[in-house]
């Protein structure tokens, strides 16, 4: 199919609908991790705990939200094929909005309660397991391939808007307009009830008869689909390690760039706004140029991703190249990390959000579509804990040192991108084989 096909305005408005979704999932989502400075400042005022202590007991908050956000992608994946995806994102939206809603409330929200605090952030975050792969499923029934593509730049838009939006105007609201952190999670949660209400509104008339369907039993009724054919068990095998590749880096980079570019270059506390920001401009830009990069020249995703992949080993040698040379540049090194994390965006377009559209005849896109995304998480948590243990870790003679030391991280980039290469180009040939006898139409 040509790529120069018209996008359908009905195509269009289900594209910003399903990107106004995933744009309050992550306002939801995100908030309370964005606030966590204030919130162990305000802990630790009442309290007279240690800022280092409430760290630590802080973050078992965010460790639940990732295990139940990572685990509900699988359990609403399988649930997502089962009943209408429209009722799982209405569901998943009012859910997280009432979570969000408790966890604002001043007596629940306590250094004594930090126990009550973790459980609702881990139904928080199963709330939003049960957005991703309904938004995959609709976009795969009710688009064409052109408005697949089209819609999944806008939807991944969608995260990092929300993105800016909180590392911007969270510190505004607290600093400026003197707003507690409960208070700026309260008009989060707010936002996401009037987004639910929005989507309810509009997308009966949006999502009436999709235009692909999983295929029939022949007496009519629903059956599973069409069986996959063996061959894509080794190709969906390297996907997976290539998406818990591309979750290391992301993740990692992410979380672990406002502390490398501090202790490298002493920027102050103003930086991890700055730099979240910036990966987060430098990802909005890479969703498109990727989706033309794979609509036009790789059309393969999975042969796509190991390029990126490619272009991502070089750029972090550039980086381990400055360390080595110790080349001191604040900006160069920011910009630097904002390829890295825009590439493994770019990754995450290719095998989370088109490669699951490729399952449509099985009647399972949501279901890999959630155990894909999932993977990405088991990455996360793998970047977060090892770049961790990597910047404690002399050059010199590998013991755990109190100085930091971010050669080894800036090593390990290097070696997980060639990782990552490895296992994309193992799995492209297979996986072209298999689009082209079971995939396409």
């Amino acid at each position: 199919m040509p790529s120069s096909t018209p996008i359908r305005g009905k195509a269009k408005a289900i594209a910003w609908l399903c990107t106004l979704v995933y744009f309050g999932s992550y306002m939801t989502r995100q908030n309370f991790n964005v606030m966590l400075l204030y919130v162990i400042g305000d802990f630790s005022a009442a309290s007279g705990m240690s800022s280092e202590a409430l760290s630590v007991k802080l973050s078992v908050i965010l460790t639940a939200m990732t295990v139940t956000y990572g685990a509900g992608q699988v359990i609403c994946g399988f649930i997502g094929d089962k009943i209408k995806p429209q009722y799982m994102l209405t569901g998943g939206l009012g859910l997280a909005a009432l979570t969000n809603i408790l966890m604002a409330l001043p007596l629940v929200s306590t250094s004594e309660n930090i126990v009550l605090m973790t459980v609702l952030w881990a139904v928080n975050g199963f709330a939003h397991s049960m957005l991703w792969p309904p938004i995959v499923r609709i976009m795969s029934m009710y688009l064409t391939d052109d408005e697949y593509g089209y819609s999944a730049v806008r939807v991944s838009w969608g995260s990092q808007f929300a993105t800016i939006i909180l590392y911007l105007g969270c510190p505004l609201l607290v600093t400026y307009a003197h707003l507690s952190w409960r208070t700026v999670i309260f008009i989060c949660a707010v936002a996401g009830i009037v987004i639910d209400v929005v989507w309810n509104i509009f997308y009966p008339k949006l999502l009436r008869e999709p235009l692909k369907e999983a295929p029939k039993k022949a007496n009519g009724k629903k059956g599973s689909g069409a069986p996959l054919p063996a061959l894509v068990i080794i190709p969906l095998i390297c996907i997976f390690f290539g998406i818990i590749f591309q979750g290391i880096m992301r993740d990692g980079v992410t979380n672990w760039t406002p502390k490398l570019l501090d202790d490298t270059f002493d920027l102050g506390e103003a930086l991890s706004t700055v730099s979240a920001v910036v990966l987060a401009v430098f990802s909005i830009i890479s969703f498109s140029l990727y989706d033309k990069l794979h609509r036009k020249v790789f059309k393969n995703e999975v042969f796509c991703a190991g390029m990126i992949f490619a272009f991502t080993a070089i750029i972090a040698s550039v980086v381990l190249a400055m360390f080595v040379f110790d080349i001191s540049s604040a900006i160069v090194s920011i910009i630097l990390m904002g390829v890295i994390v825009a590439n493994m965006h770019g990754i995450n377009l290719m095998l989370i959000t088109v490669v699951p559209k490729r399952f449509i005849k099985s009647g399972k896109v949501s279901l890999f579509s959630g155990i894909l995304n999932a993977c990405t998480y088991i990455g996360a948590a793998v970047g977060n804990t090892a770049f961790a243990w990597l910047s404690t870790i002399s050059a010199g003679n590998g013991t755990a040192e109190e100085t930091v030391n971010w050669t080894p991280v800036v090593i390990s980039w290097v070696a997980v991108s060639v990782l990552g290469l490895a296992v994309c180009l193992a799995a492209a040939p297979l996986w072209k084989k298999f689009c082209k006898t079971y995939a396409e139409d």
